[in-house]
């Protein structure tokens, strides 16, 4: 595989912003410190001016998911003192209240009566892919809802079952979902138009966290395959829509995480190790995983040409971009230390 190898001047910028210069994006951020003394939600340019507290609630946690695409909310988990008796009605692990504020601030609103363990927004904003173990009488196997905003009315999309999952299409008519057992999960897509649902992917792995390309005809997942030693290692993969030409994505490469370029050109591969960009036809990578830089929870800024992530290599955590061929890295927080953080549209 040609590797490509990142810029002299990413490593010079870790002692000074002058050497390559750039300019940032207009898109904000909104994280979570995780400093003594700091908590809450803050909201901030990513030019690092225009920090402000949207939310000082010290439970709160965002997820990469959390910004609408219209850009005028947050989603949000929480536990508030009033969530009490959800929380103790339904004792489900890695369930958690889930709340909405407006991204320009106002006072946190719960969506459901129940914790849930992941969400997505439609891409026209009106919907809500949400997963929970709710109506489960063992609070065990989850399943796949949809909500929608305007009729309030909900929707389960997939059987009760370990390893759920669901993704919108970009025209939001389909949704990409991984559901199964513990041990082997299968790729579904649902026609929500059409009102049917067919497998793509059974191969017997623990196939996980599908994402759609950005024209639709593509999804890339995590598959996580045993070994003959008994061991299970982890790899990102494409396939496309109808079911064929399923390969591995950057060979060799463990992932637990994987997700498109707004132009559909690369994949962001996260593992233990790093982050690694790789070509949609898996042909280049780029580590960003370089001498003291140990990338965590990157994703791509919304114009596609850098990538945001958290790195502790300056003895706090940060958050940091980048651009796609590993130079001109800038770090964007300076007396805020994100623990999770999500980027707006």
């Amino acid at each position: 595989m040609n590797k490509l190898y990142l810029a002299p001047c990413f490593a010079v910028l870790l002692l000074s912003s002058s050497a390559c210069s750039r300019k940032s994006g207009e898109y904000k951020i909104a994280l979570v410190p995780d400093r003594a003394g700091q908590h809450g939600i803050f909201v901030m340019n990513s030019d690092s001016t225009g920090g402000k507290i949207l939310t000082a609630e010290p439970s709160a946690q965002l997820r990469t998911s959390s910004w609408s695409p219209d850009g005028h909310k947050i989603a949000f988990f929480a536990a508030l003192p009033q969530d009490s008796g959800i929380l103790n009605k339904y004792r489900m692990l890695s369930h958690f209240p889930l709340y909405l504020i407006n991204a320009a601030g106002g006072t946190p609103k719960r969506i459901f009566d129940f914790p849930v363990s992941d969400f997505r927004f439609s891409p026209d904003g009106s919907k809500l892919l949400y997963v929970s173990a709710y109506e489960d009488p063992a609070r065990e196997k989850r399943a796949v809802y949809i909500l929608d905003f305007q009729t309030g009315k909900k929707r389960r999309v997939t059987d009760f079952g370990q390893n759920c999952y669901g993704s919108w299409s970009p025209d939001g008519s389909r949704l990409a979902l991984s559901f199964g057992t513990a041990q082997a999960s299968d790729l579904y897509i649902a026609d929500l138009t059409a009102g049917n649902t067919r497998r793509i992917e059974d191969s017997g792995a623990i196939n996980i966290k599908p994402a759609w390309s950005p024209d639709g005809k593509h999804l890339a997942f995590i598959s996580i395959a045993a070994q003959p030693d008994g061991s299970m290692i982890a790899g990102a993969f494409s396939i496309d829509a109808n079911g064929t030409s399923r390969k591995r994505i950057a060979e060799g490469v463990t992932a637990f995480e994987v997700s498109w370029s707004p132009d559909g050109k690369y994949l962001l591969l996260e593992s233990a190790e790093g982050v690694t960009l790789a070509s949609a036809e898996g042909s280049k990578t780029v580590s960003l995983a370089q001498g003291s830089v140990q990338p965590r929870d990157a994703v791509f800024a919304p114009d596609g040409r850098e990538m945001i992530f958290r790195s502790g290599h300056e003895g706090v955590w940060n958050l940091y971009a980048v651009d796609l061929n590993g130079s001109n890295i800038r770090r964007i927080t300076g007396n805020l230390s994100p623990a999770t953080f999500c980027v707006s549209p």
